[in-house]
């Protein structure tokens, strides 16, 4: 990289820095932990809504999508019509229950429903996948910083790891969405320069056929109309309502419609931003048919990388390693929040109950570094595998089925009927449901996106059919 590229990354780490700071000291309660996980609730939606994106969009957007629309295939736009379904069943029945309980975590929300023994499960349950997700999203961003600074990819790892560690454990959930903010921003205003510089480049040249729909109804398949429809819609309303990694966003916003307005309208927002990816991979085909280069890696993972450090001017490049780092760095801090925030509030306080404030404050930054350590683990693990789009899509797939029949059943029935066999079965079946996800995609019969829907019906029955057949029926008056 040349010295102005690096000044205009120093410009972006001074303005990070900066907003921390300011949302981290000018906190009214910094030393609450309400404050440092929920930011008091007093976000605006739109900050929300850039929030989310930045949790969600994550390095796997700026290194996967091109890659998987390097050989001319926009099947992965598909996804899109699945995020407004999913999304909109959050922000209609979700949202409202968990501002109606004033949780500070939504597994709060099964305790008072289910009681401490599904919701423990649950908790763990979310906290392994989290971890293994994003581990994979910090590896993947790694690999442009890796190619920028021309640095081994595991100290790129480590370092990107500890930058995002300060934020999260100085300014809490406050900090990491005012910088999600900037790191949303600056990402857009990036993608949106590469595009340009690729289309002056192409400008005469033809993309070729592309393929945008699939209408295939064969279940091996994983982005196809049909997988989006009912897989997609299933999954994201799991994720935005099941995962406390994205939920923690919503819960910051001040009430229920807001943050509903949030949720839906990232799914709207993503059209045109995976839209925009999309392009960008089949520009740099284009591009480099028309202008070979024997030093292109062979790996697609790497194509978009090697392009912006090779081929974009001075000052420009810079920019887009910053907004490599902006989403790398806006997922890498929700994860942590979100980790450290709901094993502080559902585990640690339910062993350890009546402590001062300030103590669940210094355990919530104890357990932030805990986390980060085990993130950097799974992003050295995985940071080498080909395939890791479909890597960071599809791990979620095994838990969130679970997850979604738990949290649908605890929606779905009266708050006034008081718990039955449920109260334990919503506990055993979570972790049958998982083994049973995982027993089929063993057998390679059933891509990633059903999974979800998979384990959702696996789940729910195991937790409906002992209530039903075992619960006696009330006495009629």
């Amino acid at each position: 990289m040349r010295s102005s590229d690096l000044l205009v990354l120093a410009a972006y780490f001074a303005a990070l820095g900066w907003i921390g700071w300011r949302t981290a000291t000018a906190s009214k309660h910094k030393d609450s932990e309400r404050d440092l996980l929920l930011g008091d609730r007093q976000i605006p939606w739109w900050a929300v809504l850039l929030s989310v994106l930045g949790s969600e969009i994550s390095a796997l957007t700026f290194v996967g999508v091109p890659a998987r629309a390097y050989t001319g295939n926009w099947t992965y736009l598909q996804v899109t019509m699945g995020a407004i379904g999913g999304r909109y069943l959050v922000s209609r029945f979700f949202v409202p229950a968990f501002y109606r309980h004033n949780v500070v975590s939504i597994y709060e929300f099964l305790l008072r429903r289910y009681g401490p023994w599904t919701r423990n499960v649950a908790v763990v349950v979310f906290l392994f996948a989290r971890v293994l997700m994003s581990g994979v999203r910090l590896g993947a961003g790694a690999l442009i910083v890796h190619l920028a600074l021309n640095i081994p990819l595991h100290l790129a790892i480590v370092v990107t790891a500890l930058v995002g560690l300060v934020f999260c454990a100085t300014g809490g959930v406050k900090a990491v969405v005012w910088t999600e903010v900037l790191q949303v921003s600056v990402m857009f205003l990036g993608a949106l320069c590469a595009l340009g510089v690729l289309l002056w480049n192409t400008r005469g040249l033809s993309p070729g056929p592309i393929q945008v729909l699939d209408f295939s109804t064969d279940p091996k398949l994983e982005f196809t109309v049909w997988a989006a429809l009912f897989g997609t819609t299933l999954t994201n309303a799991a994720i935005f309502g099941t995962d406390y990694d994205m939920v923690q966003r919503m819960l910051t916003a001040r009430n229920s419609r807001q943050s509903g307005r949030a949720v839906l309208g990232s799914a709207l927002a993503e059209i045109p931003i995976i839209s925009l990816f999309l392009a960008i991979g089949t520009l740099l085909r284009v591009y480099y048919t028309a202008h070979p280069d024997p030093g292109l890696p062979e790996s697609a993972n790497k194509v978009f990388g090697y392009f912006i450090i090779h081929q974009l001017p001075a000052g420009l490049c810079g920019l887009l390693v910053a907004a490599v780092i902006s989403v790398l760095l806006s997922s890498y801090e929700s994860a942590l929040t979100s980790l450290a925030g709901s094993f502080t509030v559902d585990l640690y306080r339910s062993f350890f109950p009546e402590r001062e404030p300030r103590h669940y404050l210094w355990v919530t930054r104890a357990a932030t570094l805990g986390f980060a350590l085990l993130l950097l683990a799974v992003a050295i693990w995985c940071s080498s595998v080909e395939q890791i789009l479909t890597l960071g899509l599809e791990i979620g797939t095994y838990f969130y089925g679970a997850l979604l029949a738990v949290f649908g059943l605890a929606l779905a029935l009266p708050e006034s009927r008081p718990a039955g066999w449920d109260r334990w079965t919503a506990g055993v079946a979570m972790p049958v449901s998982i083994l049973t996800v995982m027993y089929v995609k063993s057998l390679g019969g059933l891509a990633f996106p059903w999974f979800v829907s998979l384990g959702t019906v696996t789940a729910g029955l195991l937790i409906w059919l002992p209530q039903k057949l075992f619960s006696k029926a009330p006495a009629a008056p």
